[in-house]
């Protein structure tokens, strides 16, 4: 099993307050989309702590069944599914979401589109699509690492994740490594993700390629609605709000 199987340990090391994501991405609606999201979907939804937030209007899906199981299991409204080839209905949703970097785990263009169209139809005309990525400017390809731990009862998670700099043909690989102490019990984890490398040219570039959405705003990571970017200013840690056309636009 990877870290990413390991769902109950993923969601003591993420269970961070949900507030502050939740009420920007309600925010985003209101301030750039359709108002009030009524409907919400979030793709790759891990072990639902968002949509445990947001309990009874929104959906979430994940291609890992350990996550979707989890999330089911702690009320989440879940299901598995392909990140480009979801089935809900047309123009069902007001409100997508992806957070903490997930969308960099489309490791090709043609991904990443599929993924974006997918979106793009389930939402309404004006709904909005809030991602949070790493975004960077010139690809400086130094090192980087970030470590933290969480607890849950008699569990412990250690965390740590560190980009290895051995980026090529824009695919780099981040190390995950975890402790899990249950009790007397230890469990040491090391595992590799592959993840896009996103400059702003390349963001811009997809999206002009797919078609249906603008970038309606931008922010950096601390969720605050009051202080947009601009998208030229982006770098590191960004959140953007992607707009799709409104009818008779």
């Amino acid at each position: 099993m990877g870290w990413y199987d390991r769902a109950e340990a993923y969601d003591i090391l993420c269970g961070w307050d949900p507030q502050p994501e939740r009420d920007f991405v309600l925010g985003a609606s209101e301030a750039f989309g359709v108002g009030p999201a009524r409907r919400i979907l979030e793709p790759f939804c891990g072990s639902g702590r968002l949509l445990r937030a947001m309990a009874g209007r929104a959906v979430g899906f994940d291609s890992n069944p350990h996550m979707v199981r989890y999330a089911k299991g702690t009320g989440a409204c879940a299901f598995v599914a392909d990140a480009g080839r979801f089935a809900v209905r047309e123009g069902s949703f007001d409100l997508a979401f992806c957070l903490i970097d997930s969308f960099r785990y489309l490791l090709s263009e043609e991904a990443a589109l599929a993924h974006l169209r997918a979106v793009a139809r389930a939402l309404r005309p004006g709904g909005v699509y809030v991602v949070g990525m790493e975004v960077t400017g010139d690809l400086d390809p130094d090192a980087t690492r970030d470590a933290w731990s969480g607890e849950r009862g008699d569990t412990r998670v250690d965390g740590e994740v560190a980009c290895l700099g051995d980026r090529f043909e824009r695919v780099e690989t981040l190390r995950v490594r975890l402790v899990i102490r249950r009790g007397d019990r230890r469990e040491e984890v090391e595992d590799f993700q592959p993840m896009r490398v996103y400059a702003r040219a390349d963001l811009a570039s997809l999206l002009a390629a797919e078609g249906s959405f603008e970038i309606a705003a931008a922010f950096d990571g601390r969720y605050d609605l009051a202080r947009p970017i601009r998208f030229d200013r982006v770098a590191g840690s960004a959140v953007l709000v992607l707009r799709t056309a409104r009818r008779g636009t």
